[in-house]
């Protein structure tokens, strides 16, 4: 008791989803959190990083398809990929790698209890990642007209 383990979702998928105004996860096929919780009877906060992906510009996947394929393909073979981004300079404001200054606002969510099972079932994950998923909607829906007005879509979880 005390303690506390983060666990950030994401990786090399989601960096190449990264554009501003949006809010992309990869979260359906990722379960090895949600078992970890089941496992050590730990509960989980969904936590919401409003801004995080406004700090960046990135090569726009609709612009240049094939270097989004390449990426990807770059992921599959290596693991990891490389996103094409820009920001602002150290003394100027138009480009370079420094990020831009624009707020992130961080809200947390209702925790999500969780009973502790040594060889929890494929239901229990699921209904459990269902519920993060909820809170996760529900934390961004209560907040995004605030910390979020400018974006160009909803939250999106895909795969």
């Amino acid at each position: 008791m005390g303690r506390a383990i983060t666990i950030v979702i994401g990786g090399a998928r989601e960096s190449l989803e990264a554009q501003p105004g949006t809010f992309r996860i990869i979260l359906r096929r990722r379960k090895g959190f949600i078992k970890m919780a089941i496992r050590n009877g730990a509960d989980l906060v969904p936590v919401v990083a409003f801004g995080e992906n406004d700090l960046y510009e990135q090569v726009s996947p609709e612009n240049h398809p094939w270097i989004h394929k390449l990426q990807l393909l770059a992921k599959q073979i290596l693991g990891f990929t490389v996103p094409l981004f820009h920001a602002r300079g150290v003394f100027n404001y138009d480009v370079g790698l420094m990020p831009y200054r624009r707020p992130i606002n961080v809200v947390v969510g209702r925790p999500i209890l969780v009973q502790q099972q040594k060889d929890p079932s494929d239901k229990i994950v699921n209904e459990v990642q269902e519920r993060y998923i909820k809170e996760l909607q529900r934390v961004w829906n209560d907040w995004k007209d605030v910390f979020a007005k400018d974006r160009k879509e909803e939250l999106e979880i895909i795969e």
